[in-house]
């Protein structure tokens, strides 16, 4: 299974992103998508695919991977350079699927679960705008996901408050502002939904103390990103005075680097993203890792619909997966406007007698999804070929 051509595909109206075709010898195309600075990453997946890719077999994955890795690290670590990676690793783990006929998870060891966890991450605009809902109604937002079976959501009520200052003060009156959605949430739903808190990086570490005990009495399931990965030390500072389950990681990018994080203990969740990190293959490799520290993993997941179906896929193998991030503005409006068969969300009854919202299994070889015709067919498209 030869790799012949290398295909990028970006559409105007969706800029944010670019997807990546793999074809092989054998007719199997393989699906990879970036999001973010998808541009830049675009350049970077034309300028590995000759000297990398074109020709070779699409059955090794590990060695093509380490083969481009080991290139990058030459000249740095990160940003588009690994978005570009993982773009690649995913389209060749789709092509792995399709090759054998059956799921990605199949390939990983198998499903540890029928369906999968979810959590609703709060961004998303009209119709499904929960971005200003969680700020400006807050208790009936959390209310309509309790009825929806969510058992978990996420919101950044502090983040307008970091910006003066950059994060180095927060007043009094910023920070009982930034309680009040929280607040909101309890004095409507009581414990019924967990609350997650998003805090971004954007805050020093007195002051990321300081909204993690202001946050106690309200018993939030989890604080995330408190600070900005720079600084191990203070990483741990926080997480061994933090009352909450800590999770951090998703700026952090493939294994090496997430094993100080868990060495030192600076998260007891890890969540890292499965494109900036480098792939499929690696998200599952850091799951596994993790699992031997006994950290679970809550992959990061706000990428686009490619990048959701992979984690998915992860998601239903790994046995340590605490749970999966969503965002149902992106699973209900955006993604069905960019690809087919996405998989579903089902409702299962729950430990406490009520139904829970889960994701079911991807299907189909491979992914299991394909880019829509509406995509592909539409002469907007701009594609780039590297053969």
């Amino acid at each position: 299974m030869r790799i012949t051509k290398v295909e990028t595909i970006r559409h105007p109206a969706f800029p944010r992103f670019t997807w990546l075709h793999v074809h092989t010898t054998d007719g199997h195309t393989g699906l990879g998508e970036v999001g973010h600075f998808s541009t830049a990453a675009e350049a970077v997946i034309h300028d590995l695919a000759p000297r990398f890719l074109i020709g070779e077999d699409a059955t090794r994955i590990d060695h093509l991977w380490t083969k481009i890795h080991d290139h990058l690290a030459i000249f740095t670590m990160g940003g588009s350079e690994m978005r570009a990676l993982g773009a690649i690793d995913v389209a060749l783990w789709d092509l792995a699927g399709k090759r054998l006929g059956v799921p990605i998870y199949e390939l990983l060891g198998g499903a540890s679960r029928d369906t999968i966890p979810v959590y609703n991450t709060c961004i998303g605009s009209d119709p499904i705008p929960d971005n200003r809902r969680f700020l400006e109604d807050a208790g009936s937002l959390a209310a309509e996901l309790v009825d929806e079976g969510f058992g978990c959501m996420k919101i950044w009520p502090f983040d307008a408050f970091a910006g003066p200052s950059h994060g180095q003060m927060l007043s009094d009156r910023d920070l009982d502002a930034g309680l009040a959605p929280v607040r909101a949430i309890r004095d409507r739903v009581g414990d019924s939904i967990g609350i997650a808190i998003e805090l971004h990086g954007f805050w020093n570490l007195p002051c990321a103390l300081r909204i993690a005990d202001a946050l106690r009495p309200y018993r939030v399931q989890w604080i995330e990103e408190a600070l900005s990965p720079e600084s191990l030390g203070a990483q741990v500072a926080f997480a061994k005075a933090c009352h909450a389950p800590v999770v951090s990681g998703e700026r952090l990018v493939t294994r090496f680097a997430f094993r100080g994080l868990l060495e030192a203990g600076g998260a007891t969740i890890v969540n890292p993203d499965l494109t900036w990190t480098g792939g499929l293959g690696e998200l599952k490799r850091i799951a596994t890792m993790a699992e031997a520290f006994r950290i679970p993993v809550k992959p990061h997941n706000e990428g686009g619909p490619v990048h959701h179906v992979a984690a998915m896929h992860v998601a239903a193998n790994v046995p340590s997966l605490y749970l999966l991030e969503m965002i149902r503005h992106n699973t209900r409006h955006l993604f069905p406007q960019i690809v087919d068969e996405l998989p579903a969300l089902v409702r299962v009854p729950g430990a406490d007698g009520r139904s829970e919202a889960r994701l079911a299994l991807p299907a189909g070889p491979g992914l299991g999804i394909s880019l829509s015709g509406r995509i592909t067919d539409d002469p907007l498209v701009t594609r780039r070929v590297s053969m």
